[in-house]
């Protein structure tokens, strides 16, 4: 799963809710009884969200006695397909959760969302991280929740084992493979993985896959038919992926595990490396002890300019269509980024705010200090974020178990992403005019 800037502190703003003024964060709405219905994810990368919500919930409710909630926590799988089902029948969540860029604007495309910047006033909004993957038609549609970003997390302890420095860098594409190749030797296996449930082979994509090229626009046009996937700068990546399965850097059972399975391979100490989410970071050190937990920037073999940029988007908040209590919605999702809100989600989690006014002072483990002044001096787009999301899972999902069942090879798997997109397009003109729009000339 994309992001941008910097964080800092304090907040409080007014907005109008349910036919009187009232503050977000202080007086009381009046007007009828509201229920708001939130179907969300996170707890699943960020451990600690459920308890967070519960008490900010509550914690809205007091203040607002007139608005409660029915929260619904969801799985990955269902995520996607719960909300498009209920969207079909225009009934469902008020809230609903969703990753940045098209997981988003699909879903405003498609009639399922008003845009929440009709709702919250820009002197909010304006510091809410990463809105530019919401924004579409001179309008933002949702509201950056928290922010995750993709590294490389490293087993210090198996790094000293196989006769590496575990503070050394190894960001070069050559001085990687060097490091996989001693870890090899020393019978670890250097990198872990999980592709069945086929969520880790998009991460793979946007993370070596974006190396070749300037900017998340290329993909844009690309998924329109402006440039194709098979060219050089879109198709390399599959080239260096293929050369690590060959060299043997993975984990035989890559396509048997899934995404969780391979990370808990790492946790357990059966592989040296992950392709990671610094959201999990917390957790992990933890579990494997900080001495042990090293993190890295994303190897690069490209000299595109997205190539040395640190990964990162905002997970949000949509409000729907249907949704009675609109107003109301927009009053919690502004609660959400009150000071106390914010802090209270850093240490519920661990995990970084998407609000600037995030007091940064409170970031202390050094690892996350770390990587917290990679997203300062570094963001970049996450690529999953501003394409068809059916390239996802029929071009990168599959691409990856395929090459890695060696039933394709990487210049095949790179015709299968051009085949889906090209399909795509032919199957659905409204979309990819949608997309023509978006594209930032």
């Amino acid at each position: 799963m994309k992001l941008r800037a910097s964080l800092c502190l304090v907040l409080a703003c007014a907005l109008l809710i349910a036919g009187g003024a009232a503050f977000a964060g202080g007086q009381k709405d009046t007007g009828g009884a509201a229920k708001l219905v939130v179907w969300w994810w996170g707890e699943q990368e960020a451990p600690g969200a459920e308890k967070w919500m519960a008490e900010t919930t509550a914690k809205y409710t007091a203040a607002h006695p007139n608005v409660t909630f029915e929260t619904v926590l969801q799985s990955t799988d269902t995520l996607v397909t719960a909300f498009k089902t209920a969207a079909a029948a225009k009934q469902g969540p008020d809230i609903q959760y969703f990753w940045g860029g098209v997981w988003t604007l699909e879903d405003a495309w498609a009639g399922s969302l008003v845009p929440t910047s009709d709702l919250i006033p820009q002197s909010e909004y304006k510091h809410y991280i990463s809105n530019v993957e919401r924004e579409y038609d001179g309008k933002v549609w949702g509201v950056g929740w928290y922010l995750s970003g993709n590294s490389m997390a490293y087993r210090k302890d198996l790094f000293k084992k196989a006769g590496l420095n575990p503070d050394g860098d190894y960001t070069k594409w050559a001085d990687f493979l060097a490091a996989c190749e001693k870890l090899k030797a020393a019978g670890i296996t250097p990198i872990a993985g999980g592709l069945k449930d086929g969520w880790f082979g998009g991460w793979i994509w946007q993370l070596l896959g974006k190396q070749g090229l300037d900017s998340a626009e290329d993909f844009k046009k690309a998924s329109v038919g402006e440039s194709k996937m098979t060219d050089p700068k879109f198709a390399e990546w599959w080239e260096r992926l293929a050369e690590l399965k060959q060299k043997g850097f993975w984990n035989a059972d890559i396509n048997s595990l899934g995404y969780e399975q391979g990370q808990d391979l790492f946790v357990k100490g059966e592989a040296a490396m992950l392709f990671g989410n610094d959201t999990f970071y917390p957790g992990w050190m933890k579990a494997v002890g900080p001495e042990n937990f090293g993190v890295m920037r994303i190897p690069v073999w490209g000299k595109g300019k997205l190539a040395p940029t640190y990964t990162v988007t905002a997970q949000g908040l949509g409000i729907t269509s249907w949704s009675k209590f609109q107003k109301q919605a927009a009053g919690f999702l502004t609660f959400m980024h009150t000071t106390d809100r914010l802090n209270a989600w850093y240490k519920a989690t661990g995990v970084f705010p998407a609000d600037d006014r995030f007091d940064t002072a409170q970031v202390s483990i050094p690892q996350m200090k770390q990587v917290f002044s990679w997203i300062k001096a570094s963001p970049g787009p996450n690529l999953e974020n501003f394409i068809p999301s059916i390239l996802d899972e029929q071009g990168n999902f599959a691409g990856c178990q395929l090459l890695f069942a060696g039933e394709k090879t990487a210049r095949q798997c790179a015709e299968l992403q051009e085949a889906v997109l090209a399909k795509w397009r032919a199957d659905n003109p409204d979309a990819v005019e949608n997309f023509r729009k978006w594209i930032k000339r």
